[in-house]
């Protein structure tokens, strides 16, 4: 097999952590009290801004997490980082895929 060239090692490098990786979007809402409850806010028509992490899953499931807004930033460095991860991995992917037709080249010339 081929050894491993220094490219990916040098990809890998750039990985962040992955325990701060997170997936999901981070979505803005505005929430409002029921009428009985006299809030100058919600009737005014503004409502509540709230901060929450939308995940989907597999069969159409979602979970939300209202966040507190001195998690806003945390949630997004999270977020970006998954995406840094992906977007490495699929560098890496093509390497490998790079590096499986030079040694294909290699050994059916060796053959010959």
């Amino acid at each position: 097999m081929a050894h491993k060239g220094t490219g990916s090692h040098r990809l890998l490098a750039q990985l962040p952590p992955l325990e701060d990786v997170l997936r999901g979007s981070l979505l803005q809402r505005h929430t409002f009290h029921p009428a009985a409850i006299s809030c100058s806010t919600c009737h005014s028509g503004q409502g509540h801004l709230q901060w929450v992490l939308n995940v989907n899953y597999p069969g159409g499931k979602t979970r939300q997490i209202t966040l507190h807004p001195k998690q806003i930033a945390q949630v997004r460095r999270q977020i970006a980082n998954l995406d840094r991860v992906r977007h490495i991995l699929e560098q890496i992917c093509e390497s490998n895929q790079q590096q499986l037709y030079a040694e294909r080249k290699r050994l059916r010339s060796a053959h010959d």
